[in-house]
């Protein structure tokens, strides 16, 4: 609980997925892939508790084969924020959260910076090389674009604003046996 000096537990769990994909080689040293994805946040434990809406995110992929060892790999995708905004949220109130009543200014503060899951577009580049027939090179790099959320009390007397960029880069070796 906000303010106390036990620990508290919050338990999270992956949310149901659903995925449909088609793909097609228009040559063969071209494939390019369409995904739509649907993520049940509303009803995950944890993220239902946290006022998570249910999200459909679309995702596009493209992999382009030079010669037949190295893959150009290039791929975007967009989700809507999933955190719903409170604005206009009872600073004086509380929020029950898995049988803990939380201050209401905790609970929002938790949700807007502790969970600031609420980037909406991701660019990704990436590059294969086989080495041989059974081993592998991938690199990659994935682009999540700047997003902020921001949401204030009723009388503007406690406001939260977050923000979130990401950059990430991926080495990986795979053995095939």
């Amino acid at each position: 609980m906000l303010g106390s000096t036990t620990l508290d537990d919050l338990d999270l769990e992956s949310p149901h997925t659903f995925i449909f994909g088609v793909a097609a080689q228009p040559s063969p040293k071209l494939l390019a892939e369409f995904d739509v994805r649907w993520y049940n946040w509303a009803d995950a434990k944890g993220y239902d508790d946290f006022d998570w809406e249910n999200q459909w995110v679309f995702a596009l992929g493209v992999q382009y084969r030079p010669v037949a060892e190295l893959a150009l790999r290039a791929g975007f995708n967009y989700g809507k924020n999933p955190v719903n905004e409170h604005d206009g949220f009872n600073p004086a109130g509380v929020t029950n959260v898995q049988g803990i009543n939380v201050p209401n200014v905790g609970y929002e503060m938790l949700r807007i910076v502790g969970f600031p899951a609420v980037v909406e577009k991701h660019l990704t580049f990436g590059i294969g090389y086989d080495i041989t027939d059974r081993l592998l090179l991938n690199l990659s790099y994935m682009h999540a674009f700047e997003e902020t959320i921001k949401e204030a009390s009723a009388g503007n007397m406690a406001s939260f604003e977050s923000s979130l960029k990401e950059d990430s880069y991926s080495f990986g070796l795979t053995w095939r046996f």
